[in-house]
């Protein structure tokens, strides 16, 4: 099978979560992403609407919700949002 390279950024702390999981179960990283997505594919099927999403809803109403004081800026309000993801 030929093998396709991707590049993908992740949370430094999280990686080395993954690079924990990988050692344990002696697997490279990229077998056990791979592992990981063949799973996510297998699981059931997700919904084509993202809307329909709770965490995309959720974000939604919150923007909904909120009153501009400045200046609205896409990026910072994503960036954010990103970021108070990654603190969980």
């Amino acid at each position: 099978m030929k093998m396709a390279k991707v590049m993908i950024s992740l949370p430094e702390g999280f990686l080395s979560e993954v690079d924990k999981a990988a050692q344990a179960e002696h697997r490279t990283r990229s077998d056990l992403i791979r592992e990981a997505l063949r799973e996510y594919f297998r699981g059931p099927k997700r919904s084509k609407k993202p809307i329909e999403s709770p965490r995309v809803r959720e974000a939604f109403e919150t923007l909904r919700s909120l009153t501009w004081k400045e200046k609205f800026e896409s990026a910072k309000v994503i960036r954010k949002m990103r970021d108070s993801r990654y603190s969980e």
